[in-house]
């Protein structure tokens, strides 16, 4: 590669791992990983994962010198202007935008198109982009909202299991299925929920998504619930002629049949994942 040809650095991160890919405007050059990238929890183990992604994509591409590339980091947990500096301090470009994982999401599922992403996995968040202006429907985590989510779809799930108990309800093969794993037991239910975290909750989507399949009226309720949500949040973004409907995430897909059949005519499959939306905005990065 020639010396003039200027770099770049996408980072994407969350609470599972860190990936980081180098290249030029028409390459890739190198990928790495890291370890848990997640702002919030932990922002100083979030620094050195991101650096440890770097320095081994950096080794897979044959570079030393980052100081004059161009980067954009997309992490979980970025919400204040202070924790985006925080990490801007403690990298080694040239020229960096710091952000959380949204933009990417958007970016890489959208590629250089305007238009509207549902991105469903342990969380949840609608968003739209159009040139350089994002726009975000929820992600305000589980307690006070990722509805669709895997989390929440786990967590309703949960919920109608105990009204089943309580004869308010129909029992259902979802209901029987959830019961039987905790032994039969409503305060077992109970005991997990107390110290359960979203992704635990998210563990029990997949009973959720399978029920559905075959026609569990609960499940299907709750799927439909979820992609009532979707969709009016779809609709908020005012979707514009031409614009793509991507549904991604673990889950996204999966709400794509319990849409309404207008909403359907706008689905086109992501065009790549959220580190490859994460070198796309750095390569969009002024000097």
């Amino acid at each position: 590669m020639s010396d003039h040809k200027q770099i770049y650095v996408g980072v994407d991160g969350g609470g599972t791992g860190c990936r980081a890919v180098i290249g030029t405007a028409n390459q890739v050059l190198g990928e790495g990983r890291g370890g848990s990238a997640n702002v919030t929890s932990d922002p100083n183990s979030a620094i050195r994962s991101v650096l440890g992604a770097i320095d081994n994509a950096c080794a897979a591409a044959g570079l030393h010198d980052l100081s004059n590339a161009h980067a954009h980091i997309g992490l979980a947990g970025v919400l204040t202007a202070q924790q985006a500096d925080s990490i801007h301090t403690a990298m080694p470009f040239g020229a960096a935008s710091i952000t959380d994982d949204r933009p990417t999401t958007l970016a890489g599922a959208l590629g250089d198109k305007d238009g509207i992403v549902a991105a469903i996995g342990t969380g949840s968040f609608v968003g739209s982009k159009r040139g350089a202006d994002f726009r975000f429907i929820g992600g305000w985590g589980l307690t006070l909202g990722d509805e669709a989510s895997a989390a929440w779809l786990g967590r309703s799930a949960l919920s109608e299991t105990l009204l089943a108990c309580d004869g308010m309800q129909d029992e259902t093969d979802l209901t029987k299925a959830l019961f039987e794993k905790f032994g039969k037991d409503a305060n077992a239910i109970v005991d997990f929920a107390t110290t359960a975290t979203p992704a635990d909750f998210g563990a029990f989507a997949p009973f959720v998504t399978d029920a559905g399949k075959t026609d569990d009226p609960i499940a299907m309720r709750l799927m439909k619930d979820g992609g009532l949500y979707i969709e009016l949040a779809f609709a908020h973004l005012k979707p514009k002629n031409g614009e793509p409907f991507c549904l991604t995430g673990g889950l996204g897909p999966s709400y794509a049949p319990f849409l309404s059949p207008a909403a359907q005519e706008w689905l086109r499959p992501g065009e790549g994942s959220a580190l490859d939306g994460a070198l796309t905005l750095a390569r969009g990065i002024s000097a």
